[in-house]
């Protein structure tokens, strides 16, 4: 995915704000803005998550997993047109197979927890 620099001035109160954040989040204030924009333009997490119970933790795996799919796309991307669509299909494929395998042993190990 492509990037672009944009520049912006706020309000010293909503700058006050995102520093905290990012502050109490151990993240960098552009990783902050990257993020908010994310979930409101790209949907990549819930957007009231602060209003929900345990906001930090569900805003915690909102960055994971948009981390995770970041870094997913980037190497998808860089694989493409390197190997070919069509080994990188197999690729796919094959890590989903043994992600719902995965998926699965949790699964049945919790049921026998229960």
């Amino acid at each position: 995915m492509n990037t672009r620099s944009i520049s912006t001035r706020v309000p010293e109160t909503i700058a006050d704000q995102v520093a905290a954040e990012a502050r109490r989040r151990s993240v960098t204030e552009s990783d902050l803005i990257r993020e908010i924009l994310a979930v409101r333009y790209l949907g990549t997490g819930p957007s009231t998550a602060e209003h929900q119970p345990h906001g930090e933790l569900v805003d915690g795996y909102a960055q994971l997993i948009f981390e995770i799919a970041k870094t997913r796309s980037v190497i998808l991307h860089s694989l493409d047109h390197t190997l070919g669509a069509d080994v990188v299909d197999e690729i796919i494929d094959a890590s989903e197979q043994t992600a719902k395998e995965h998926v699965a042993q949790v699964r049945k190990s919790k049921e026998i927890q229960s």
